[in-house]
């Protein structure tokens, strides 16, 4: 799927949500892809990933209602809240480093404030990003290894597990 054709996908009704809930609508401050289109790693069969940012509206700043995230699993995906996308990028979470490096073309929602952060992200690089991708990277090992374990046993193994 090309640039062009997620951003046709993304006006699309089955993405009205971005339009249309409180905590989207106007408060988007950028809007990309994550996973393999990010990656450019993507082929034929790859799932969509829509990875943004919004600001928290007046209310949950001054701590009347919360915001931190929003996701719809039918599209895949996930709007995260800008105070707690800031504290994701302190840590250098990964799911979270990837919406600051995507390329330009594949950028479908920005403002000023979304430039601000694309254009500091080296804000956010630090040390501890060897411990997080480093752990992210074990923890996908790990899944790897138990399915093939579980690829091993016997059906009635299987079954049980």
């Amino acid at each position: 799927m090309n640039n062009e054709t997620i951003k046709s996908k993304i006006l699309t009704e089955e993405y009205d949500f971005l339009r249309q809930n409180e905590h989207l609508k106007d408060n988007i401050i950028l809007l990309t892809v994550g996973g393999s289109h990010a990656y450019g790693t993507d082929v034929e069969t790859s799932d969509l990933d829509i990875r943004g940012i919004a600001v928290e509206r007046p209310q949950e700043i001054i701590g009347l209602s919360t915001f931190e995230q929003f996701i719809n699993k039918d599209t895949d995906t996930t709007i995260y809240g800008l105070r707690k996308v800031v504290s994701l990028l302190l840590n250098c979470n990964p799911n979270v480093i990837e919406i600051l490096g995507t390329k330009p073309e594949q950028v479908y929602m920005i403002n000023k404030y979304g430039t601000m952060l694309k254009d500091n992200v080296d804000l956010f690089l630090s040390r501890k990003a060897i411990a997080s991708f480093g752990g992210y990277a074990i923890a996908q090992l790990r899944r790897l290894e138990n399915a093939l374990a579980i690829d091993r046993y016997s059906q009635e193994k299987r079954e049980s597990h």
